[in-house]
């Protein structure tokens, strides 16, 4: 019997498709990223208290000698113009203090958190897995900074990456400037041009169905078309979603159809991928036991130069993840010297239930759950899966091609495992250690990490410890290239433990009220991090 081959979504590709329909939204929708480099001078916000008459606001300006610029429509703030003699943390404390008021605050002028390129593509903020502020309730920088790397390149049209899956729409206008084009085929004419017995192959070939067609609606084809947007949807082109690299092409290679494949087709495809010159292929795909017939394609490739990413797998039927090292999965369980194995990850860099592990068969982590990526027509949803970890790695893999195109596939994979981010979570479970971190295997410098913010919600102290982790990879940072800031002033005197990466500030006597901290951190090496966050002082009672 010939061996099937199944797709990596948890679950099957049925529920894939449950999880990826356009309009809906993983589970709390991503927040809207607070951070803020300064305030406007001269200027607050004041927001009058719901049982306030509505022009209360005109007679604590009058008593302030202030006036008020305008109101900001649908709510009961106003923005209000200060007198030169009177400060802004002044007028804070001023207006907080009349029975009219609920708040006022500064003006804050908002800015990229990271001084790196990020992308106009409109649902890129949607997108923990590559740039992480919290999104989905999860942990701040639990993300393969890809901001960072894309500050090095992203990406180049010579590099061409297989996804051998399901078929991908290639008139998606997220993928479609980004598909591989056979140069030694002439569309349509009905002749095996470049002579390699397969009749205008001219964006890859559908092994499953025996034709040219790469992409086939009836057979859904929603796998590969995710996968394939997560390694290379066009980046910065004002729509969608982006790619972790912007500009690699994709070589279709479909050889499983609406529920399996086989392992002879599978052999075909990757033969196709090396002989086309794909120096990297995509494998979100698994199962059908041990195959030699596979190994030795694999090993052929490796002698090609060819790196092959793979899915670790999501478990049994059970959906709960396997450990790897005592029950192989195939094709990532194979000892191939060009096979990188991924995990699948959380927004909060935790291992996910589903994903199979390993510490010597699993070679590294990547996101895997609320990945957001392009869908066949024109649309756009989540998965997960290791299926949705792999492209990640598989997109990393196509930007340091892209950046040193002569580096071997033994090289790029040590890059790759060389440069992760270590997690305890992932200690013991793969061979790294660690998540995926696509800057630091271009060598690229990562901006600082703030996290730690103390403290938060309603408090009662009034002289309350103000504390936040501040560390860089790469910088040993010191208090000279910190900034602290309370209700807007700059304050001195905090202290900076170096070893423990620890800010620590003993404020003074607070008043009851909303207090809003920042801290802003600079490697000195041209990246910039903010973090604002907010508590409140309340009574005793």
């Amino acid at each position: 019997m010939r061996r099937y081959i199944g797709l990596l979504a948890v679950a099957s590709v049925a529920l894939l498709v449950g999880l990826v329909t356009p309009q809906e939204r993983a589970p709390s929708e991503p927040k809207p990223d607070s951070n803020a480099a300064a305030f406007a001078p001269g200027r607050i916000l004041v927001k009058i208290k719901d049982n306030a008459p509505a022009d209360a606001i005109v007679s604590v300006n009058r008593r302030n000698d202030a006036r008020l610029e305008e109101r900001i429509p649908h709510s009961r703030v106003s923005v209000i113009d200060l007198p030169k003699d009177l400060s802004v943390a002044e007028a804070i404390e001023r207006y907080e203090a009349s029975p009219e008021v609920e708040y006022a605050e500064p003006d804050y002028k908002i800015s990229p958190a990271v001084n790196a390129p990020t992308p106009n593509d409109p649902n890129f903020p949607k997108m923990y897995d590559l740039y992480n502020r919290e999104q989905y309730s999860g942990s701040f920088d639990a993300d393969i900074d890809a901001p960072e790397a894309w500050n090095v390149t992203t990406g180049s049209a010579d590099t061409v990456v297989a996804v051998i899956d399901t078929g991908v729409d290639i008139n998606h206008p997220d993928l479609r400037n980004n598909i591989w084009t056979n140069p030694g085929e002439i569309p349509g004419n009905g002749i095996d041009d470049d002579g390699n017995t397969y009749v205008d192959d001219v964006h890859g070939w559908d092994f499953f169905n025996k034709d040219a067609s790469v992409y086939d609606a009836a057979d859904g084809d929603t796998h590969g078309t995710h996968v394939a947007g997560t390694i290379a949807a066009e980046g910065d082109n004002g729509i969608g979603v982006t790619g972790v690299n912007w500009q690699a092409k994709v070589m279709p290679l479909k050889f499983i159809g609406p529920e399996t494949g086989y392992t002879s087709d599978a052999v075909k495809a990757l033969n196709y991928a090396v002989d086309k010159g794909a120096k990297i292929s995509n494998n979100s795909w698994g199962g059908g036991g041990y195959s030699q017939t596979l190994l030795d394609a694999i090993n052929k490739a490796d002698a090609k130069g060819h790196l092959f990413v793979a899915a670790a797998g999501n478990g049994g039927s059970d959906g709960v993840g396997d450990d790897n090292d005592s029950t192989p999965f195939y094709p990532a369980s194979y000892d191939s010297a060009n096979i990188i194995s991924v995990a699948a990850t959380d927004h909060n860099d935790a291992l996910t239930g589903f994903s199979n592990y390993g510490a010597t068969s699993v070679d590294l982590a990547a996101p895997g759950k609320y990945i957001l990526s392009t869908l066949p027509g024109n649309k756009y949803g989540y998965g997960n899966g290791t299926s949705m970890a792999t492209p990640h790695v598989a997109g990393a893999a196509a930007l340091i091609k892209s950046q040193s195109p002569q580096l071997s596939d033994e090289t790029i994979k040590a890059r790759i495992l060389e440069s992760v981010d270590k997690k305890s979570s992932l200690s013991g479970k793969v061979l790294t250690g660690g998540r995926l971190n696509a800057a630091k295997g271009l060598g690229a410098n990562t901006a600082p990490v703030i996290l730690g913010l103390r403290p938060k919600g309603k408090i009662r102290d009034r002289t309350p410890i103000i504390s936040a982790t501040v560390r860089d990879d790469e910088t040993e940072l010191t208090e000279t290239q910190i900034e602290l800031y309370i209700d807007g002033r700059l304050k001195q005197g905090f202290s900076y433990d170096q070893v423990e990466d620890k800010l620590t500030y003993k404020s003074g006597k607070l008043s009851y009220r909303r207090h809003r901290v920042q801290v802003v951190a600079d490697d000195g090496q041209g990246l910039q991090e903010t973090r604002t966050w907010t508590f409140k002082v309340v009574r005793r009672r």
